[in-house]
């Protein structure tokens, strides 16, 4: 019967086994021994290899977190270079953005309206806005003058703001006017910049001198006047009167400064000039009075624009009449000249109406000589109803009275 190795390694080491079998137990056991070995040899081997592997990794480990900790701050630097590149454009462009618009859109926007700040017409020391404001202020304003020089603030694009102080001349009083212009136009009200809408001869606006309705008209003003003349005549002879008067035919200068001397208690305090055929609203004239506006100096272009210029530029004559005439046709037309020429202020400041149609009242002046239908008058009451009662006027419209010229220095 064959056995085991089990049974014959047993009997090996009892030391029973023939010598046959003794000799394939030992082969046996060789055999058994030689695997052993090898597969330690392998075991060993194995055991190395992840030793080594695990060393490696921990190496590669270590030196990835390393390299990513490099690449996490590589990348948060070229990020925050390419962000402060990103910020640095971006206010660059900020930057000229601002100073694009402030010196280039603003400039040209600004250029294409009216400008108060300007010293157009070779001055010195006054912005335009000083010589726009007297011109409207004296020929379109009766009653009113400059008090005062005038300031324009440039607020960019087109827009300003503009300060100036008017004078009632009858009263005496004074304000500041704080308005504004934004692209040739008036911002607020027309009150804003202007006290009152006159309607001075009203009564003839729509009516040719010498047609029925002119004369209806007439008659109806004439009956207004008795009751403002009884008016006058119940007050205190020291009362302060401003009335509108209108004389019985028109007066070339001359006529009108020889009225003014034969009446002298009165003051024609401004005169209204005839600038169209028929006059409408077109209410335009002058100030008689050198002191009437803010002096400001002489437009080598507009002689006359201060009447207190013309005394030296028109030669004394004789009768002193003629040179009293002079002075108002140059005063006048240099004021119209010059509204005629700055088109642009008078849109800015009074707007575009049949009212303020200078250069029509210019080219009339030039081909029709310069005469007056009427005036503003300061005067105390006695005197006034000496005036009437001469027939040197017509019509008399009480405008103000104050108890006396002597309040709040009037006189």
């Amino acid at each position: 019967m064959n056995m085991t190795f089990r049974e014959l390694l047993e009997k090996y080491k009892d030391g029973t086994l023939s010598e046959e079998e003794k000799i394939l137990v030992e082969q046996e056991l060789e055999k058994s021994e030689a695997i052993n070995d090898y597969l330690a040899d392998e075991l060993e081997k194995s055991i190395g290899l992840k030793n080594l592997n695990h060393v490696e990794h921990e190496k590669f480990s270590e030196n990835k977190t390393k390299n990513n900790d490099d690449l996490s701050k590589q990348i948060k630097k070229t990020v925050n270079i390419r962000l402060a590149s990103m910020v640095g454009v971006s206010v660059a462009c900020m930057i000229a953005i601002v100073l694009i618009m402030q010196y280039i859109i603003s400039p040209f926007v600004a250029s294409q309206y009216y400008n108060p700040t300007k010293r157009s017409s070779g001055q010195k020391y006054f912005q335009d806005v000083n010589y726009d404001i007297k011109a409207i202020t004296t020929v379109s304003m009766p009653g009113y003058g400059v008090s005062g020089i005038s300031v324009a603030e440039d607020l960019g694009s087109g827009e300003y703001n503009i300060i100036f102080s008017r004078r009632n001349l009858f009263t005496n009083e004074k304000e500041t006017i704080n308005a504004k212009i934004d692209r040739n136009m008036r911002v607020g009200t027309f009150e804003m910049f202007y006290p009152r809408i006159y309607t001075a001869f009203s009564e003839f606006w729509n009516h040719e001198e010498g047609t029925t309705e002119y004369e209806k008209s007439l008659n109806l003003k004439r009956m207004s006047t008795e009751r403002d003349v009884e008016h006058i005549k119940e007050l205190p002879s020291t009362s302060y009167i401003s009335a509108w008067v209108r004389f019985p035919q028109d007066l070339n200068m001359k006529e009108l400064y020889v009225s003014m001397e034969r009446f002298n208690k009165v003051d024609f305090k401004w005169i209204a000039i005839r600038t169209a055929k028929l006059q409408g609203q077109q209410l335009m004239g002058f100030s008689t009075g050198t002191n009437d506006s803010s002096d400001i100096e002489a437009l080598e272009e507009y002689p006359g624009f201060n009447l207190v210029d013309t005394m030296m530029l028109v030669q004394s004559k004789d009768p002193y009449e003629e040179a009293m005439a002079e002075r108002y046709k140059m005063h006048f037309a240099s004021l119209l000249k010059y509204l005629t020429d700055r088109k642009e202020a008078v849109t800015a400041l009074v707007g575009n109406t049949d009212n303020y149609k200078y250069e029509d009242a210019l080219r009339y002046v030039e081909e029709n000589g310069m005469s007056t239908y009427g005036a503003l008058v300061y005067g105390e009451a006695d005197d006034l109803m000496e005036l009437y009662e001469s027939g040197a006027i017509i019509t008399l419209d009480i405008d103000n009275v104050v108890a006396s010229k002597y309040i709040n220095n009037i006189y």
